[in-house]
């Protein structure tokens, strides 16, 4: 294999970006996900729609879901939002991260994702991203006693607990596998899998700098938005790789400062409601949403000239591990 195995994962979920509450969910965005797929087939990407409750709730959105996961290309996982995903419990943005739930809240609601696709898409999910980012031993418990041992919510560098979710500082950030109690940590004989999404700097390691970046963060110079400045000059800059953050060009010099880094998988992710203009942030009209599928057909031409092997998750599992 010449180059890097890539994922895509999309976090296929309703329309109302930052509303957490239980009633109210829409999917129109989830008929708009054929603009991006003709772009994967284009390249012969090999997309995982990670796919919550609302979707599989509504009627018009599981038509659009099964044509999908009828192609051989495609892989349909799961993904779950707490506040809005049976049995109902708290609400709220304060309730939104699983990772503050119990081992008990989490498998109800995980299963009842999984139960809902497969009843309404004929398939059991095998891959999990918890909604935020927000992995946690409760999660992870959660996802092996229903026998999902193929994660990738970890955000490698990212601390997310000042809105009260996961510390992934010192996450890997590259695939590892982990034990249920200790889901940022490494561990040879864990029997589940991490694929992080990709995060990184446009220069430098990945690891190094970002131990850079997290000293300066809680060290004296905090206050002097030190971290800010070197990232607009290009010492410290961070970045997805994802075109909701970043357009093709800043991905495509990610890419190839990763692949530099010796990184043998990436993965790209974005939301579906993206592609619902004036649904987040990320595409406030049509004319945005055009710059967002621009930029993903962008850097998937760059992978491909890469040799990249585009994988969905199960089976870029099976070739990592």
């Amino acid at each position: 294999m010449s180059g890097p195995i890539v994922a895509i994962t999309i976090d296929t979920e309703e329309d109302n970006w930052g509303y957490y509450g239980w009633e109210g969910a829409t999917t129109k965005n989830i008929s708009e996900l054929w603009r991006v797929q003709e772009i994967f087939e284009r390249y012969r990407a090999r997309p995982t729609y990670l796919t919550n409750y609302a979707p599989v709730s509504s009627a018009e959105s599981v038509a659009v879901l099964g044509e999908l996961s009828e192609l051989e290309s495609v892989e349909i996982g799961a993904h779950c939002h707490p506040w809005n995903t049976p049995p109902r419990t708290r609400e709220g943005e304060a309730a939104s991260m699983m990772s503050a739930d119990g081992r008990e809240t989490n498998r109800a609601k995980i299963e009842s994702v999984l139960d809902r696709i497969e009843a309404e898409l004929g398939s059991r999910a095998r891959v999990f991203r918890a909604g935020r980012w927000a992995l946690s031993d409760t999660v992870a418990h959660a996802l092996a006693d229903l026998g999902i041992r193929v994660d990738c919510s970890v955000s490698p560098g990212i601390d997310w607990s000042s809105i009260g979710g996961p510390d992934y500082s010192e996450a890997p950030f590259e695939p590892y596998r982990f034990d249920p109690s200790a889901p940022t940590v490494p561990s040879s004989d864990g029997g589940m899998l991490e694929l992080p999404t990709t995060v990184g700097f446009l220069r430098g390691h990945p690891v190094a700098q970002s131990r850079r970046r997290m000293w300066l963060e809680r060290s004296l110079f905090s206050s002097l938005k030190v971290v800010g400045v070197l990232d607009r000059v290009g010492l410290l800059t961070r970045r997805w790789l994802s075109p909701e953050t970043s357009d093709g060009g800043t991905m495509i010099r990610l890419v190839d400062q990763l692949l530099r880094s010796g990184s043998v998988f990436l993965q790209m992710t974005f939301h579906s409601s993206v592609l619902l203009p004036g649904a987040t942030p990320y595409a406030a009209n049509s004319s945005d949403r055009e710059t967002f599928l621009n930029s993903i057909d962008d850097v998937l031409q760059h992978l491909a000239s890469t040799g990249a092997q585009f994988c969905t998750m199960s089976e870029s599992a099976v070739l990592l591990q």
